[in-house]
């Protein structure tokens, strides 16, 4: 029976395990004899099933559950028994809550009690704490009032949050503020929220936030706490802006025409007390003008009394106050700047009342005639028009009173001799203001006439009765221009060789000068060409023809009896030959007759030419004998004409052999031999006679039209052109002619004929005096135009001055690199001169040369001396940030000793002060576990420039302090495990892992694990694969590694690490097909074509991925490449009869090891003939489809054509299958949007395959261009940070947004702006800087601004700027002055911030320039010499702004080095003097100003009440004094600054800040305290604006 039930106990455990629901905690047995007490183990919160499984249970035994220690246990169990049972099971009723148990710890305690004996048998449960309770605050909103004047670090309010969850691990809470959160507060750990910064009412009265409580395992809850800050009456009254711009016209009394930014305003800093404000005048300058002004004490309004006129004065300045009506001592200052409009009551005046001037005839358009000048006394001078009366005169006047030709055509003396008109100038509208003044121009004559004859042709004859002197004829000619260039003069300038001629000089007449031999049968003909010359400078001329015939006597007669001509076949009307005869024609007519062969030839009776009259025909007769007579009547002659009729030209030019390319040196001469061309021509005669002509060469070569001799026309130059291209013509003489072209490649080759140029003529080094023998000093280069080892240069150095033996320098000969040969020594010489020479490697050497200088630099030799070489200091990692650790004592032997001195230590941890003495930074920390001790150089330098040096070093030992969790170290690169099935029992080692801990002990043991179930860690860090691992389900595993330390509590960290699967060779290739086909016609198959292309894929890497292609058995006809997959054609199938069909396998072998392989079939159908059969596109394609259109888009269709309507076609896209797709129909689709900027143009192959068995295939082209749609910028951040300083100056930069545009080329085109308006900053509109306006009134504040970017197209974007401007602590600017000019020291304002910075060790930004000679106050000031005072802050390398005190301090101590970094700016001869009372502190009331004041007050009081009162007046001031100091010494630093009386003035802009020097700088000994709420600055033109005046 106790077998029967145990076996049943066992299947019923069996079965709850397969179930996988009711799995037990642990096992045990009980003794109803003695009891027993034991653990059961530990199981996770929310378990529900079996606990515990009991054993050995007698048979008289009887078991029931009751409490143990705690009642709330037993509520979760249950006890699974019957009485006889031998085992019995513990269960649970419901879901284990650790949070129910948390008075027992968590524990759970049970007893299983034998009744029959109250024996009990306890047991023990862990119940493990899961973080499944979130922190609840206690309140969901917090409320507190706080003063503005509360100290700082004092608690306001204490937020409170409960976890439920019992483990310390999951319920402790920790609080924080969530972003944004306001730097005035922080929430401690215990949930107190502290004051962390100054209050400011006027700022900000109230703080919104969100606290959030988070437990460690992330979840959290939040809470809204709200602080109301009350105001306190702490501030003086403020103007609503420091500087005021008003205006008004002159002449006139009254308000200003305009008042900027706005109208004046001063109100009560303090906003919940808001006391009454009066105003007053305080100054006007210039003085003599204070009465021209008056103020509204109530309103402010300012208005002008006396008018001002703008011609006298044009700016003024106002000096305003407004004082607290119940406590005058309350004041706010301000400027308002006037300008004086001008209005024009002035008129303008020419420099002179009468101009004349002379100009040539012809002068051109937009000649210069002279100028006039206008005056007037009204702003800017004279602005108007000018204008011509009348304007029809051919003269204008341009913008800036020049008087230019406006028509050179008029300008014609012969026309008109002289212009008189007025020039006037008219003032702008609405002016109706003019000038004018009288002009007369004298125009001047030119010779721009020619003689003109009266007729273009003269005649004249002689005949048989000439007479020597008589008159031939007579020419005549005028001329226009007056004097000397209209006198004419006459000459025969050719046509007399012979002298039978003469002209009279003056008058024209032509007469014989010698008897003409007349001649029988002639005429004799004589053209005279005579000229007429006038007598100008540069004289002109016409020229006429005088034509005088002089006949004889009359014999007609053909010069020749016999003729002979030519004419081509087939040509009717050609003229054939002209026949010459002798006649006096027309003085006696003559008669010319064709007497034979007139039905084919006829002749010209007045030219005597003979031509055609039918179309004659070589192959019929080649040749004719034509008959001919001449007779005048009375004389007849004969003569007669062989005509030869010719073939046509039908052949053209050959080159024999075509020209061949000619190499030719560069320096050939003009006239040298190139080469020779040669072409024949079939014809015959003149149709076969070949002429050359050349073309290109830019007229360096010629060739021989006959020889075809090319040859050199002008110099060559390689350098400039080393190939030419020569186009040659060779050209019959045919008509029409016949010709042929070739073309000529003649390259030059190079020859030595540059010199090498050295980049510098003369180049400048310096070298030390110690510098060491091989030191570079200097690298010299020089080129060469020539190539080849014409152009290599070698260097020497040819001279040294002065001379030294061994020289001192050398240089590298191939290099040019100048180097020190031997010691220098600056006594000896401080400057050498080298003369360095390049040489060429050409035949013969050609050379260039170069000076260099080279200055020798004197040393400093003596070095400073530590006291120690080494200093050991122990410290405790928690020291605080600024505490001194150690003094270093330094000691040089120069004169002056160290006093010039200074330390450098390169430490971002400790600093070192100008004493030598080592301190902790400001905010640094010490953290032994990231650095238990330092090893410290400090490197001091006995002067600031050149100095030499000490060195010392200084170990630091941090003292331990236990504060660290786990960290792993640095992974293992790339970890690679090759695809495998692995076992816990058949690991594979992948990588080791190391994480420590920088505590000591059990705190600093760590144990690695990671949550991967295929992968688990030894103890030694080796992480082992224990699982499947295949590289083509998963080729990466990105693996979370955990490491915790053995520490209480428990330190635990995370990381991930990737591993790389590498590839085993378990796939075999796959072919893209199981079957591969095409068919071939015959008659058109070439060898060598490729008919296929196998493609197979192989998901293995590296070589296992690598296939080969092979058939399994050869083919004689075609063969398979091997690498490619291509099937050639290797037979010409001349043995095919038949149609073939080709039935091979392919197969596909990767190269892994060992190799895998896979098997196609490939067929290939050989037909005889075509049966409209093929199948193919009709060409390529060409879509456009525009960028962002949808998927699925249509963007064209193909189409394949078959030739036969039974065979269907199929498309496949063969590339680009992720982007487009074809369907059945040839449509082609886009998959995804397109984008231009990313991609413009797709190539895209189609394949098309028809039904016919086997299937054809075909493929095409297709072009896609993606058109471009407009595409809105993208900002390069969504979010943009920067901090700034409330003093940040005007212009100063904040950060730069950037964003670009998506479309080609148009980022460029970008305008930025503000998407709302601020007085805080600006933005570039085209870069995207953003730059300070006023910053002044922002301190503490955080601002969101949103910028906007805008393309041409009117498209935009917009981000977001995150501003946090920082209030600027009191006593932070600090005041020096210089004796130096104004305008010197505005110039190099980055030369003194640099030099700053190198004196002080800090960042120094110089906020304002002033000049002393600006100085005009109404109040007199101390006496000094012309100084320019500069104002400053200083910057730690944090941002932090350094306290004025502890700039002014180092400011002295450093005041050498100071003084020597300025004279490396100014020159020798600096003053520098720290203005003691810049950077006042934020009292209210102390220093002299105060002190006098008091004085005054009691003097005042003791006269008007008496020596009976004096007591009682002294008490009462004391006591008062007393009570406005302690209010004021609670004032807010940021809201009271210390300034002088000089602050008032008038304020100069620098350069590119234009930030107000007079802001914050102190100029006077006698301080006047002055409370200010913001500041205001403005850059219009050449005007800045000040605050806190």
């Amino acid at each position: 029976m106790e077998t029967t039930n145990l076996l049943f106990v066992l299947f019923s455990l069996a079965c709850l395990h397969v179930q996988s629901v009711w799995s037990f905690v642990g096992t045990s047995n009980v003794n109803c004899q003695r009891g027993s007490d034991s653990t059961v183990g530990s199981v996770q919160e929310g378990h529900e099933g079996d606990v515990e499984i009991i054993g050995n249970i007698q048979p008289e035994d009887r078991l029931i559950l009751k409490p143990h220690y705690f009642p709330t246990g037993v509520t979760f169990l249950t006890l699974v028994y019957s009485d006889g049972d031998s085992t019995a099971i513990v269960r649970t009723t419901k879901p284990l809550d650790a949070e129910m148990l948390s008075e027992s710890g968590g524990d759970l305690f049970y007893s299983i009690t034998c009744t029959n004996g109250a024996i009990n048998n306890t047991r023990k449960l862990t119940v493990l704490d899961i973080n499944d309770n979130a922190p609840i605050f206690q309140s969901k909103t917090y409320t507190a009032t706080v003063s503005e004047v509360q100290s700082m670090g004092s608690s306001v309010l204490r937020v409170k949050a409960d976890d439920a969850d019992v483990s310390p691990n999951n319920n402790i809470v920790t609080y924080s503020i969530a972003q944004p959160a306001p730097t005035e507060f922080k929430v401690g750990n215990d949930g107190t929220i502290v004051l962390m910064e100054g209050l400011n009412f006027n700022v900000k009265e109230i703080y919104t936030f969100t606290v959030e409580a988070k437990d460690p395992g992330g979840q959290s809850d939040t809470a809204i706490v709200t602080i109301t800050v009350e105001d306190y009456d702490n501030l003086n009254p403020y103007f609503d802006q420091s500087l005021y711009k008003a205006s008004i016209e002159e002449n006139q009394v009254g308000h200003f025409s305009a008042v900027f930014p706005e109208d004046i305003k001063a109100q009560d800093g303090d906003k919940g007390i808001n006391e009454p404000v009066l105003y007053s005048i305080q100054a006007v300058i210039p003085q003599k003008y204070q009465t021209n002004f008056e103020i509204n004490p109530n309103s402010g309004v300012i208005s002008v009394t006396t008018a001002l006129d703008r011609e006298e004065i044009d700016q003024l300045t106002v000096y305003i106050q407004a004082a607290q009506q119940n406590d005058g001592s309350k004041t706010a200052n301000a400027v308002v700047s006037v300008t004086v409009v001008d209005v024009d009551d002035n008129a303008p005046k020419f420099e002179q009342d009468q101009y004349t001037a002379s100009i040539p005839e012809n002068s051109p358009q937009d000649q210069v005639v002279f100028q006039t000048r206008v005056t007037d006394p009204d702003t800017g001078g004279f602005e108007g028009t000018f204008h011509i009366i009348p304007e029809s005169v051919p003269f204008y006047i341009s913008t800036d009173g020049i008087v230019l030709v406006k028509s050179s055509v008029e300008l014609d003396r012969e026309t008109t001799k002289s212009f008189t008109f007025q020039v006037e100038a008219r003032d702008k509208p609405p002016s109706t203001n003019t000038a004018r003044a009288d002009v007369n121009i004298i125009v001047l004559d030119e010779n721009d006439n020619s003689p003109q004859f009266t007729t273009p042709k003269y005649e004249g004859k002689v005949y048989s009765n000439q007479t020597i002197g008589m008159l031939v004829a007579k020419v005549e000619a005028t001329d226009l221009d007056e004097g000397p260039n209209g006198q004419i003069s006459y000459a025969i300038e050719f046509g007399n060789e012979e002298g039978f001629f003469g002209i009279d000089l003056k008058n024209g007449e032509i007469k014989l000068d010698k008897t003409i031999p007349l001649k029988e049968n002639q005429i004799l003909e004589f053209a005279l060409y005579v000229t007429a010359k006038d007598g100008g400078a540069v004289s002109r001329s016409t020229s006429a023809l005088v034509h005088i015939k002089a006949p004889g006597n009359s014999h007609p007669q053909f010069l020749q009896k016999t003729y002979e001509g030519q004419v081509e076949e087939e040509q009717s009307g050609a003229n054939i030959v002209k026949v010459d005869f002798l006649s006096i024609d027309p003085v006696v007519p003559v008669i010319l007759t064709v007497d034979s062969e007139a039905d084919k030839f006829s002749i010209d009776k007045d030219t005597g030419v003979l031509s055609t009259k039918v179309k004659l025909d070589y192959e019929v007769k080649s040749s004719y004998t034509v008959q001919l007579s001449i007779s005048d009547g009375t004389n007849r002659d004969e003569a007669s004409v062989l005509v030869n009729v010719l073939d046509i030209n039908d052949n053209s030019p050959v080159f024999t052999p075509n020209p061949a390319p000619v190499t030719i040196a560069e320096d050939l001469v003009i006239g040298d031999n190139v080469t020779s061309v040669q072409a024949t021509d079939a014809d015959e005669g003149l149709n076969g006679e070949v002429r050359y002509t050349l073309l290109g060469g830019a007229g360096r070569f010629s060739i021989h039209q006959e020889t075809g001799v090319i040859t050199v026309a002008a110099p060559l130059d390689r350098e400039d052109q080393d190939e030419y291209s020569l186009e040659i013509t060779a050209q019959d003489q045919g008509r029409p002619s016949s010709s042929t072209t070739a073309t000529l490649t003649v390259s030059i080759t190079d020859i030595n004929d540059n010199a090498p140029v050295f980049s510098k003529q003369q180049y400048e080094a310096t070298v030390s005096e110690h510098a060491a023998v091989g030191t570079d000093v200097v690298d010299v280069t020089a080129d060469d135009k020539d190539e080849g080892q014409n152009a290599v240069v070698t260097y020497r150095i040819v001279k040294q001055e002065p001379a030294s033996t061994p020289p001192v320098f050398r240089i590298d000969a191939a290099s040019g690199s100048i180097s020190v040969a031997e010691k220098l020594d600056y006594g000896k010489a401080k400057r050498y001169t080298l003369q360095v020479e390049g040489r060429d490697g050409g035949t013969p050497v050609l050379t260039g040369n170069a000076v260099v200088v080279v200055w020798v630099e004197d040393v400093n030799d003596k070095a400073p001396k530590f006291s120690m070489d080494q200093y050991d200091v122990d410290v405790y990692e928690n020291l605080a940030g600024g505490a001194a650790l150690v003094s270093l004592e330094v000691t040089d032997e120069d004169e002056g000793g160290f006093t010039n001195g200074h330390f450098i230590l390169d430490s971002d941890t400790f600093t070192i002060n100008s004493q030598g003495v080592v301190l902790l930074g400001n905010n640094a920390m010490l953290d032994r576990e990231t650095k238990d001790s330092y090893r410290l150089k400090v490197v001091a330098v006995d002067q600031p420039v050149d100095g030499l040096s000490a060195t010392a070093q200084v170990n630091i030992k941090v003292l331990d302090i236990n504060d660290n969790n786990p960290e792993f170290l640095p992974l293992p690169e790339r970890p690679e495990i090759k695809e495998g099935k692995y076992t816990s029992s058949s690991p594979e080692e992948v990588c080791v892992v190391v994480a420590v801990d920088s505590d000591i002990g059990d705190n600093g043991r760590v144990t690695i694990s990671t949550t991967s179930d295929l992968f688990s860690f030894r103890k030694d860090g080796m992480l082992l694969a224990v699982g499947e691992i295949d590289r083509e389900t998963q080729d990466v595993y990105d693996l979370v590694i955990i490491a915790r330390d053995h520490g209480i509590p428990q330190g635990n960290n995370i990381t991930t690490l990737r591993v790389k699967v590498t590839d085993v060779n378990d796939n075999p290739p796959v072919f893209s097909s199981k079957t591969y086909s095409k068919s071939i016609l015959v008659k058109n198959a070439e060898v060598g074509d490729v008919l296929l292309t196998l493609v197979a894929t192989d998901k293995d890497l590296g070589d296992n991925s690598l296939i080969s292609f092979s058939f399994s058995e050869a083919s004689s006809m075609v063969s398979l490449d091997a690498k490619t997959g291509e099937i050639t054609l290797t037979s010409d199938l001349s043995e095919l009869t038949e149609d073939t069909l080709l039935n091979l396998t392919a197969r596909a072998t990767d190269h892994g090891t060992p190799p895998e392989s896979a098997t196609a079939e490939v067929l290939i159908y050989f037909k005889m003939m075509s049966v409209s059969d093929g199948l193919e596109f009709a060409g390529s394609y060409n879509f456009k489809m525009k960028e962002n259109e949808p998927a699925d888009t249509k963007v064209g269709e193909v189409e394949a054509l078959t030739g036969s309507s039974e065979v269907t076609v199929s498309y496949s896209m063969k590339s680009h299958d992720d982007v487009f797709s074809v369907d059945a129909d040839g449509n082609i689709k886009a998959l995804r949007p397109l984008d231009k900027e990313k991609e413009e143009w797709y190539m895209l192959r189609v394949q098309a395959t028809d039904s016919r068995s086997p299937p054809n295939t075909a493929e095409t082209t297709v072009r896609v261009q993606v058109e471009n749609v407009n595409e809105a910028p993208v900002f390069g951040a969504s979010i943009y940070d920067a901090e700034i300083f409330s003093i940040s100056p005007y212009k100063f930069p904040i950060v730069k947004v950037q964003a670009s545009d998506p479309d080609v080329g148009e980022s460029s085109d970008l305008q930025y702006s503000l998407q709302d308006p601020s007085t805080l900053l600006e933005v570039d509109s085209i870069t995207g800087q953003l730059y300070v306006l006023d910053a002044s009134g922002f301190g503490g504040s955080h601002d969101i601004y949103k910028v906007t970017a805008t393309d041409k197209h009117g498209l935009s974007t917009t981000t977001t700027v995150r501003v946090k401007v920082k209030q600027t602590a009191t006593g932070s600017v600090v005041v020096i002055s210089l004796n130096q000019p104004v305008f010197t020291v505005e110039k190099k304002i980055e030369e003194i911030q640099e030099s700053l910075k190198k004196a002080l060790g800090w960042t120094v930004k110089i906020l304002g320039v002033a000049a002393e000679s600006e100085i005009k106050m109404p109040f007199s000031l101390r006496d000094s010499s012309i100084k320019t005072y500069v104002s400053f802050i200083a910057i730690e390398n944090d941002g932090t702004v350094v306290p004025a005190q502890d700039v002014k301090e180092k400011l002295k101590r450093q005041e050498a080095a100071v003084t020597a970094e300025l004279e490396k700016v100014f020159g020798s001869g600096v003053d520098v003097e720290v203005e003691e009372g810049s950077g006042g502190g934020t009292g209210g009331g102390s220093g002299e100003g105060s002190g006098d004041s008091n004085d005054v007050v009691i003097i005042a009081l003791g006269a008007v009440l008496g020596v009976c009162l004096v007591a009682l007046v002294v008490l009462a001031t004391v006591l008062g004094i007393k009570y406005r100091k302690m209010n004021k010494d609670t004032d807010s630093e940021k809201e009271t600054f210390n300034f002088s009386k000089h602050d008032q003035l008038n304020e100069r802009p620098y350069q590119s800040e234009n930030f107000n020097p007079y802001t914050n700088s102190v100029l006077n000994t006698q301080e006047v305290q002055v409370h200010h709420r913001r500041e205001y600055q403005n850059n219009d033109g050449n005007e800045s604006s000040t605050s806190s005046l």
